[in-house]
């Protein structure tokens, strides 16, 4: 993550932890956003393709599944556009809540865990602890995907439709995520504003945060375990004297890559499951130990990976 271009002054008049913003955090929430935006558009059929195979009522892997969907729908109409408007929309505002407020969060742990010290400097970040990472990610995170739930919750719902068709583009016995039959598959793509107010209008304000409690989990997780991955090596190499450059940024990204998504995929697929069945969560929860065992709540872990890899090396440009 790129540094901070002014000093943070962590005490106020009277000796309490005080963060004081300026453009730079502004630069870094729509870089942040923009970044997201990119990544979204481009890797979106990856993103589509793992939803709709942790959803999907055929027990074939991936690989396969994915094949079946080309070959039947095409990547454009099969997994491209499926949930693209809601996905874009959705990471876009939680990037800029979760990258652009990250380090001031963390800044501010800081100050305040060494409140009580009088040698505590304004060179805080030689004084940088993996609880202070783990503690920002976990805020920032948890932040970011609570406000944007209805556009994650809503991309889910959209790209689990075309899941529970199947990968033959007929509409199967299973019930959409709105407690109806699949009719028609065109719904998977329409437009954002147009789907939230149909929510609205039969479940209410409420209903738009459905599913916020594993979405809002999930964004914990994912953040802190990419800040643990990029942050924490980063932070933990140059301790042992290597040298900041494209290899230890590369190395770093691939970390924050394998933490986010292993730390995020039990809820990740817990999401899915929830909007897309209509059970509890700890219904949810036993019906994938029963299927898979522990391991069967990181399905979908590999396809979250290789995704996630160039993300985060865009991310953290």
């Amino acid at each position: 993550m790129a540094a901070l271009h002014q000093p943070i002054e962590f005490y106020n008049s009277i000796g309490s932890p005080s963060v004081y913003l300026d453009k730079t955090h502004v630069s870094k929430c729509i870089s942040a956003g923009a970044a997201a935006c990119v990544s979204c558009s481009l890797f979106n059929p990856l993103d589509c393709l793992r939803v709709r195979w942790q959803v999907a009522p055929a027990k074939e892997g991936f690989l396969r599944y994915g094949e079946a969907i080309i070959r039947n729908e095409g990547v454009l109409e099969g997994l491209w556009r499926p949930g693209l408007g809601a996905n874009v929309t959705g990471m876009c505002l939680s990037a800029a809540i979760r990258f652009g407020s990250y380090e001031t969060v963390r800044d501010y742990l800081m100050a305040a865990s060494a409140s009580e010290n009088s040698s505590f400097s304004k060179n805080a970040r030689d004084d940088k602890q993996w609880s202070h990472i783990l503690g920002s990610g976990l805020i920032c995170g948890a932040t970011g995907y609570w406000l944007t739930a209805p556009f994650h919750s809503l991309k889910t719902r959209q790209q689990a439709n075309m899941g529970l068709t199947g990968s033959s583009g007929a509409a199967s016995s299973l019930r959409s995520v709105d407690g109806a039959y699949i009719a028609n598959r065109r719904t998977a793509v329409a437009g954002v504003i147009s789907e939230l107010q149909i929510t609205m209008r039969k479940n209410g304000v409420f209903g738009l945060w459905k599913g916020a409690m594993p979405l809002t989990a999930r964004g914990a997780l994912f953040t802190a375990g990419q800040m643990i991955g990029y942050d924490g090596l980063k932070t933990c190499s140059k301790s042992y004297g290597v040298r900041d450059g494209p290899y230890l940024h590369l190395a770093a990204s691939i970390a924050a890559s394998f933490c986010a998504s292993a730390m995020s995929a039990p809820a990740d697929l817990m999401t899915a499951r929830f909007i897309t069945s209509g059970m509890t969560l700890s219904q949810c929860a036993r019906e994938i130990y029963h299927v898979g065992g522990v391991a069967g709540f990181w399905r979908g872990w590999t396809l979250s990976f290789v995704r996630l890899t160039p993300v985060m090396l865009t991310f953290s440009t």
